[in-house]
């Protein structure tokens, strides 16, 4: 990974630091430093780097320790390893529950199937039954919509709380359209969350040593 002192500036080195590196670029003679080969020549001038880093005051870079660290995360960073345009996407794909594929199409297709099984549990454990009695006891068992059905007719209402893991009775066509309603919300939540997943690429610098996510330009 290449780095040059606009690239630090712009990943927002402090102050004291820049000053260290501007120096250690003046001394080589060169515009553009090699990130591993600089790390290492940073980790032979800790004694410099406390003077400088103890002057500057900024939080987190106050030490030579904070500015390493600062330092060795930029090999992390994906703005950093795509600075200067030269890095390389690999056909690695994630989706956000952290599996790995091949293709984005492959990964698409599993986050498709991710949300089709949670809405299908979630249809399933929304079920109501409205119930009827009869003479001697007798009960008829009808699946209701209480978003759409008429209620009124139903003597009790029967579904399984899947919060709970128990079935639940009631006799009250106001507690039935009260769960419906909060179970309405987890499918809500349901396509909120697919509609904010995003399926990262793995990018790698120039010379394939560092890695990061980046959200996958297929979308």
């Amino acid at each position: 990974m290449k780095t040059s002192l606009q690239f630090f500036k712009d990943m927002g080195v402090c102050d004291g630091a820049y000053a260290v590196l501007e120096r250690v670029f003046a001394q080589a003679g060169v515009t553009e430093f090699d990130y591993a080969q600089g790390y290492q020549l940073m980790l032979g001038m800790m004694d410099q780097l406390e003077v400088e880093a103890t002057q500057s005051g900024e939080p987190g870079h106050d030490t030579a320790e904070g500015w390493l660290q600062w330092c060795y995360d930029l090999r992390t960073r994906p703005e950093a390893i795509m600075y200067f345009g030269d890095h390389i996407e690999e056909d690695v794909f994630r989706t956000a529950d952290g599996q790995v594929h091949e293709t984005w199409e492959a990964a698409q297709e599993h986050d498709w199937r991710r949300y089709a099984a949670l809405r299908e549990d979630h249809a399933a454990a929304r079920v109501i039954n409205g119930v009827r009695f009869g003479e001697g006891g007798a009960e008829t068992w009808e699946v209701v919509d209480p978003a759409h059905d008429d209620l009124a007719g139903f003597d009790a209402f029967v579904w399984h709380d899947s919060t709970t893991g128990l079935n639940h009775r009631t006799d009250s066509a106001a507690e039935a359209v009260a769960f419906n309603a909060a179970q309405a919300k987890t499918l809500e939540a349901i396509d909120v969350a697919e509609r904010a997943a995003r399926i990262e690429c793995r990018i790698t610098d120039e010379s394939g040593a560092f890695r990061a996510w980046v959200v996958a330009e297929n979308e």
